[in-house]
């Protein structure tokens, strides 16, 4: 008999620097596959030809799968435009093939669909396992598919109850969907996709997330998890990307699942780099998971708090609720404790946001304790989330497509586009652009770790508020000719950013900048340009504006500066200083501050003291998750 020839669709920019080749797994696709193929009746009758995992030429690509009965595209923002792209080239080669999309991106809420993409023949909605071994039973019945639960058609629109069967022999991993692709892809370095469970139970308004998989946690198959986790590992991973909402939402299980990963990462030295959405509302025992990861050794993710915003009038407005400041402290305090980095995300431009209340998020983490770790995002609109459907006039939100938000998007057949909030009606353009600057402010100086003790230890000891330090460091750079010209370059580009979508700014050392990675590129060039001593001098002489004793001064300035990666002395790290004042300990401790004692300054154990200007460069943006660029201080039994 002969078979209906199926391909796959689900492609996706490199990760990292280009050089590496590295590229993630189609499973979206492979999910629907494995699970179609645990039925008789669809391994009898289908057979699968093509698997498409990265952007490769469209007409050469279309010409190849206009060769099939079927295609399905798995589609989000990082492929939308050449999945329709490809897809009306393949309809255009062969009007007979079968055009099946799906995924988060698809407008499914307008009635315009398929009149829009009139190249698309159905929609598989929400989660598409089932609907997809329907659809396959049924695309040559029309009569019988629009009548399919879960499907969006020209005629039809159904809707589906959510899907269980996460059983062991619909892996992707487990049961050899990928091990044909990486056989023909010896070259390709592999990120690996992991679901130990489905759903998320909050509804925040700019996240599409909890609306597309209907909010309740569904949990996998423990033992499944567990093989997969040693699949990829065995495979060579070298990336991890769990894509629960809330991993350590489930205390037991998924401490199961890290001691599964930690094992076989020692074992097999794969993968060797990870990422993941830990719980929103952690405990304790999340932090201990988080530290239990740091301890053995293997270049361990940080622990992330998204809080996105700490002003009521915003939380409000998209339907969040963060915890209480007093237990984000305690977190915070912990965490520095116990040495577990942390990453907090805030996305500027949500509804509600004013400068004002911008510049104060990042006072509140300080204050709390929350100093390196804090990434912003410029809050985006989603196709299906609910500030997209719903707020966006009623709160004035103005948005532009900008072409170059995701990395290694630049230079392509047909681009990406990410439309970003620019303006709403309580932060209009021009106070976008000076929040964008006040971000790059904040992270050259503060979260970079170039000022960061030195405003920690006025703030404790002359009781200087971090508002009224970074008011005089803002006006100090405002009229030193040094950060002024900074300044300049960085509102010029960010204006362009808001206006254009892109930026055309330079290379530094053979690395990109864009609008995205625009307030990181001040210590890339200084780093480049050999001009990060110059910079330090600078911040000593601001810093003697306070009129602190000359030995305290002195023993303060240089604390801070040997807490910045010194990429001259790299391959000499450890070192050893000795201080008269114990800073650090004075700060986390309460020590006694005239303190005479040595301390250690090391670059981290597990990054490449031969890395390369380039490569130390890139990983200023890459690697600030697990706070690159910031030594570790040693005094004694604690660390700091």
């Amino acid at each position: 008999m002969k078979k209906t020839k199926v391909g796959l669709v689900q492609p996706n920019f490199p990760v990292g620097h280009k050089k590496e080749n590295a590229y993630y797994l189609p499973y979206s696709v492979g999910v629907l596959w494995s699970y179609a193929n645990t039925f008789d009746d669809i391994r009898q009758k289908f057979t699968l030809t093509d698997i498409i995992f990265k952007r490769d030429n469209i007409e050469s690509t279309a010409q190849k799968l206009a060769n099939n009965d079927i295609v399905a595209f798995s589609t989000y923002v990082w492929n939308k435009n050449y999945n329709y792209s490809l897809a009306k080239r393949i309809k255009e080669i062969n009007s007979n093939v079968f055009i099946v999309f799906g995924g988060p991106e698809l407008p499914i809420t307008k009635d315009n669909l398929f009149e829009t993409h009139p190249y698309i023949d159905i929609v598989v909605m929400y989660e598409g396992e089932a609907t997809f071994v329907d659809v396959l039973r049924t695309y040559d019945k029309p009569d019988v598919l629009y009548g399919v639960p879960g499907i969006y058609s020209p005629y039809s629109k159904n809707n589906r109850e959510r899907f269980t069967d996460f059983n062991a022999n619909s892996s992707p991993y487990l049961n050899g969907f990928f091990d044909k692709l990486m056989t023909d892809n010896p070259d390709t370095k592999w990120i690996a996709t992991l679901e130990t469970n489905r759903g998320c139970p909050y509804a925040c308004t700019f996240c599409d997330w909890g609306s597309l998989t209907l909010s309740k946690i569904k949990k996998f198959e423990l033992q499944r998890v567990l093989d997969e986790v040693q699949w990829i590992s065995n495979n060579k991973c070298v990336g991890l990307f769990i894509a629960d909402a809330n991993f350590g939402a489930f205390t037991n299980r998924d401490e199961i699942i890290l001691d599964r990963i930690i094992d076989v990462t020692k074992t097999n030295g794969y993968p060797n780099f990870f990422s993941l959405n830990w719980a929103k509302n952690q405990k304790k025992y999340v932090v201990d998971m988080a530290k239990k990861w740091i301890d053995a050794k293997i270049r361990a993710p940080a622990l992330t708090i998204s809080l996105q915003s700490l002003n009521e009038t915003v939380l409000n407005n998209i339907k969040r609720s963060n915890m209480d400041i007093n237990k984000i402290e305690e977190l915070f305090k912990l965490c520095e404790l116990k040495q577990v980095p942390v990453i907090t995300d805030l996305i500027l431009g949500l509804p509600g946001e004013t400068i004002h209340s911008w510049k104060e998020n990042y006072y509140k983490l300080f204050e709390a304790g929350n100093h390196h770790g804090i990434q912003v995002h410029q809050s985006q609109l989603l196709e299906n989330a609910e500030m997209n459907l719903e707020q966006k006039g009623k709160f004035n939100i103005e948005t532009v497509t900008t072409y170059d938000y995701m990395i290694n998007s630049d230079n392509e057949e047909c681009p990406e586009g990410v439309d970003i909030v620019i303006s709403t009606n309580t932060m209009n353009k021009e106070h976008m652009v000076e929040a964008i600057l006040f971000n790059w402010f904040i992270y050259t100086t503060h979260v970079s770790g170039t000022t960061s003790i030195i405003a920690r230890f006025l703030r404790k000891y002359l009781n200087l508020s971090y508002s009224d330090f970074y008011s005089d460091l803002y006006t100090y750079f405002f009229n030193n000719k040094f950060f002024s010209d900074e300044m300049n370059r960085i509102k010029h580009y960010a204006n362009e950013w808001i206006e254009k979508g892109t930026i055309s700014h330079p290379d530094i050392c053979n690395n990109k900048v864009d609008g995205y990675t625009l307030i990181r590129s001040s210590k890339m060039l200084w780093y480049s340009e050999n001009k990060m001593d110059e910079y330090m001098a600078h911040i000593r002489q601001f810093l003697s504006t306070y009129n602190l004793p000359n030995t305290l001064e002195s023993n303060l300035f240089h604390y801070q500066n040997y807490k910045v990666v010194d990429y001259k002395f790299i391959k000499y790290y450890p070192t050893i200083a000795t201080f008269d004042y114990d800073i650090m300990g004075y700060l986390l401790n309460d020590s006694a501050l005239e303190n005479t004692h040595n301390v250690q300054i090391c670059y981290p154990e597990d990054e490449d003291t031969n890395i390369t200007l380039e490569k130390f460069i890139s990983q200023l943006y890459y690697g600030r998750t697990r706070e690159f660029g910031i030594t570790d201080i040693v005094k004694l039994d604690y660390e700091y």
